[in-house]
């Protein structure tokens, strides 16, 4: 048993094993799992576990925030636990929260993805091995050494080189008809050390043009950015009111969902300017104070005091509803679910 889960599995009332919990969770979890969003998926996600301009990146640190409660809470404490290595643990729950989404969003990048596999497999100068809980790549003869630097380099500053590569070692060629064999080794030799693996994938893929379709994500369901999911569609004397419909779409979407997940999406919801969903909703004059109680089944009274508070965090959430932090996490993803699907819809 890895030595940092024996506070939480040794505690002696639900008070001090919850505390366990939001320490590992706020302390150990989250900077792994938006480090491995970043390393895989190329998103960003704050250190409160917020994206404002990619709503897949949040619902995704949240699943993967779920799942680690859901893992920890089914730990008993006469039983002892098999998670020898508490880091790799959640890293690698993060990266199957990053495999099942690619698989769902990206089928041509998910097949890039075993078929350079293969490559590394069969190919006798090429390897893959497993260095600090990681899966890295690059020629047999590296095997068991670290990444190189370039794993660390931003998403926009790994393309951006990639240009300078392509220009170099493929300017006469159309690098769509050269052997994957050739472009990886090619990589290989100008990055100098292994890599990652999703990062070959993300590397190879770019200079590929390999995409998928792109999916629109209501980025955080921000009035602030509704004008830009529409400017595709709209024109920009019609931006206004399409946010004040979508805005309007999105309270009588709010008001269907079970209380729970109501509560734990309004209560918690931030606009770009940092305003709370009633002070945006009143503001917009979309609803009254009165019609904001009766959409939230509370009093005037309670829901001014509520706004106070607003927005709220995880760990204001729980103690508000009463629930316990793994609830907030699977209600805030479940409404999540529920209004991309009725407001895309």
């Amino acid at each position: 048993m890895d030595n940092v889960l024996a506070p939480y599995l040794t505690a002696t009332d639900d008070r001090e094993r919850q505390q366990q919990l939001d320490e590992l969770l706020t302390l150990r979890a989250a900077p792994l799992i938006r480090g491995v969003l970043l390393r895989r998926l190329g998103f960003y996600v704050s250190a409160q576990g917020f994206n404002q301009n990619n709503q897949e990146a949040e619902d995704l640190y949240q699943e993967a925030m779920a799942r680690v409660v859901q893992g920890l809470n089914q730990l008993q404490p006469s039983a002892g636990t098999d998670i020898e290595n508490f880091e790799l643990y959640v890293s690698r729950l993060a990266a199957n929260v990053c495999i099942d989404f690619l698989r769902a969003k990206s089928p041509a990048r998910t097949r890039l993805k075993y078929r350079l596999r293969d490559l590394l497999k069969r190919h006798k100068d090429l390897a893959t091995w497993e260095y600090d809980g990681e899966v890295l790549c690059g020629f047999a003869s590296w095997q068991n050494t670290r990444k190189n630097a370039v794993s660390a380099q931003a998403p926009q500053d790994i393309e951006a080189n990639l240009e300078s590569f392509q220009s170099v070692h493929f300017a006469d060629k159309d690098i769509r008809l050269v052997p994957v064999s050739q472009i990886v080794a090619e990589l290989f030799h100008w990055i100098g050390g292994p890599v990652e693996i999703d990062l070959l994938v993300r590397m190879t893929a770019y200079l590929l043009d390999i995409s998928d379709e792109p999916i629109d994500s209501l980025d955080n369901l921000s009035p602030d950015r509704w004008d830009g999911y529409y400017a595709a569609n709209t024109r920009p004397a019609e931006s206004h009111l399409e946010a004040y419909e979508l805005l309007t779409r999105l309270w009588r979407a709010v008001i269907q969902l079970p209380a729970e997940q109501r509560d734990v999406f309004a209560f918690g919801f931030e606009d770009q300017a940092g305003q709370d969903l009633f002070t945006v909703l009143l503001a917009a004059d979309i609803v009254n104070w009165d019609e904001l109680a009766r959409g939230m089944g509370r009093s005037v009274e309670e829901v001014g005091r509520l706004r106070v508070r607003m927005p709220m965090d995880a760990a204001l959430l729980a103690g508000e509803l009463r629930a316990s932090r793994e609830k907030i996490y699977k209600w805030r993803f479940r409404a999540l679910q529920r209004l991309k699907a009725e407001l895309e819809g």
